[in-house]
């Protein structure tokens, strides 16, 4: 039984059971079960800056990783380091680095260690967001998006080469992003896929997404997907339901595709019953936004097949099982058209998953190096 005692920090949104689920709820309590292998962990959950200034800058788009008030937490900091003899604080996505320096200052004295549990490269995603999806942006954050970009990477570079001990990254690709940040140490933590297979029962010509199109690497890579079913004779035939939020995005893909069925939000009772009646489960995902795509784990997780992509992909390790994946719309609308008339097929991409998850490590690999990259100096 672990007995050494941690800090975990996160915002009180990210744990709390009636928030509502989405990828970074997912990957923190992902964090904290991977970290409760190896150490007793204690959860400080905190609040976001309400000072006017911040308020400010946020609203012109000038704000850089000023979204909490560490000084705010100074008692709660200190009871923790000082009585419960902390010394290792756990850092709960990147905009909570200053939490970092803060802890360094005013607790460390050389003997408290500080890791950032990051959930994506935030610059990259800031970038994406500024070029991509620049229309989405409101007109001073546009203006100022390129002071914005080079005041994160600034204090991203800053936070890395002076206060992170160590730095816990989702994939692979942003774990070399980490070191050319300036990182010390880096260690990736890849999926770890569960059984919680559903009964499956699949409907004809049915696949399903899930995701919150306001999300526009969501939005991107779906509307993309249907642009390119489209195209094909028959895809009237198909049903693809799309389970999360009703927004203007989906409704309008929706209004354009008559093979798009929303769902809504729906709690995970009704989700698994609804996910149980796909054929495939989508992650189109079709350019590297930051961090890993947990939706894909969880339709995995459910033991139902699935179509996705080298950047759907990132973050997971799969071994020999070779998970389907598409490098553009066109070839995964091509795939989801043939496959599902084709039943042996389906239920041969089904045992693949079935496979990967049954043959997927623990957590207790990724603790016992954890512990030993933070043991050296």
């Amino acid at each position: 039984m672990a007995t050494e005692e941690i800090l975990f920090i996160t915002h009180k949104t990210f744990t709390d059971e009636g928030s509502a689920e989405g990828g970074v709820k997912y990957c923190t309590l992902e964090y904290i079960e991977m970290l409760g292998t190896g150490y007793k962990v204690n959860v400080l959950k905190v609040d976001y800056n309400k000072s006017w200034s911040y308020r400010v800058k946020s609203k012109l788009g000038i704000d850089a990783y000023e979204e909490y008030d560490p000084a705010a937490s100074h008692d709660k900091l200190a009871a923790y380091i000082n009585e419960h003899k902390v010394n290792k604080i756990f850092l709960n996505l990147s905009n909570a680095s200053q939490f970092a320096e803060y802890i360094k200052k005013k607790f460390s004295n050389g003997n408290v260690k500080v890791i950032l549990c990051s959930h994506g490269n935030e610059s990259g995603d800031f970038l994406h967001q500024s070029v991509r999806f620049k229309k989405t942006m409101p007109f001073f954050k546009r203006i100022f998006s390129a002071y914005r970009l080079g005041l994160i990477l600034k204090k991203e570079l800053n936070y890395r080469l002076h206060y992170f001990d160590l730095v816990l990254t989702v994939s692979e690709i942003e774990k070399n992003l980490e070191y050319w940040l300036g990182a010390k140490k880096v260690y990736m933590i890849p999926r770890v896929l569960k059984n919680q297979f559903l009964s499956w029962q699949p409907e004809k010509q049915s696949a399903g997404f899930i995701g919150d199109l306001s999300h526009y690497p969501n939005y991107f890579g779906l509307s993309e997907l249907c642009s390119a079913l489209s195209e094909m004779r028959g895809a009237a035939h198909l049903k693809i339901y799309v389970a999360g939020h009703k927004n203007k995005n989906l409704t309008a893909l929706a209004q354009q595709y008559k093979f798009i069925y929303p769902l809504g939000y729906l709690d995970n009772v009704l989700l698994e019953k609804e996910a149980a009646r796909w054929n495939y489960f989508l992650n189109p995902v079709f350019y590297y936004s930051k961090g890993v795509s947990t939706k894909l784990e969880k339709g995995m997780n459910w033991g139902l097949p699935v179509l996705s992509t080298p950047a759907g992909n990132r973050g997971y390790e799969f071994g020999q099982n070779k998970i389907p994946t598409y490098n553009t719309p066109a070839e995964m609308a091509n795939a989801l058209f043939s496959k599902m008339s084709d039943t042996s097929t389906v239920v041969e991409d089904k045992l693949i998953v079935e496979n990967a998850i049954t043959t997927c490590p623990g957590y207790e690999k990724h603790i016992n190096s954890i512990k030993k990259l933070l043991e050296e100096n």
